[in-house]
């Protein structure tokens, strides 16, 4: 999702796109994705011009040439810059740190388990309701 928000950003700003995704189609992941969001990119990638190669691993980036096998087939794109949008991590270190030392702290969002949005509300509602 990240990585297609991104394209249709630099799209929407002049530059010329190419999404380049391992999976077969994209924000194929399986987890939560707003629909909403998820339906707009899939309408709006195509009306921006994007070009999508699926299916594909990147095997290399030099002399602005990325370089792609899909399938069987090598395919090298040019390319002045190259952005990775690889996944998330959960990050909990502040959490870590206060835990034993407030009466008080709770981890919800992202720090738990990367989400989006909704279910990070989601945890802040249910947390501030059992205060």
């Amino acid at each position: 999702m990240v990585g297609c928000e991104l394209a249709l950003d630099l799209a929407q700003k002049g530059k010329k796109v190419t999404i380049v995704e391992a999976l077969p189609r994209l924000m194929a992941v399986n987890g939560p994705l707003c629909s909403a969001n998820k339906e707009m990119l899939e309408r709006l990638i195509p009306f921006n011009g994007i070009d999508v190669v699926c299916g594909a691993r990147v095997t290399g980036f030099k002399g602005g040439v990325l370089s792609a096998t899909v399938g069987d087939e090598t395919k090298d794109l040019k390319a002045d810059s190259v952005v990775l949008c690889v996944g998330y991590a959960s990050e909990n270190t502040l959490y870590n740190k206060y835990k034993n030392e407030l009466d008080e702290v709770y981890l919800l969002g992202d720090a738990q388990k990367v989400s989006n949005i909704m279910y990070a509300i989601w945890d802040a509602f249910e947390v501030a309701n059992h205060i």
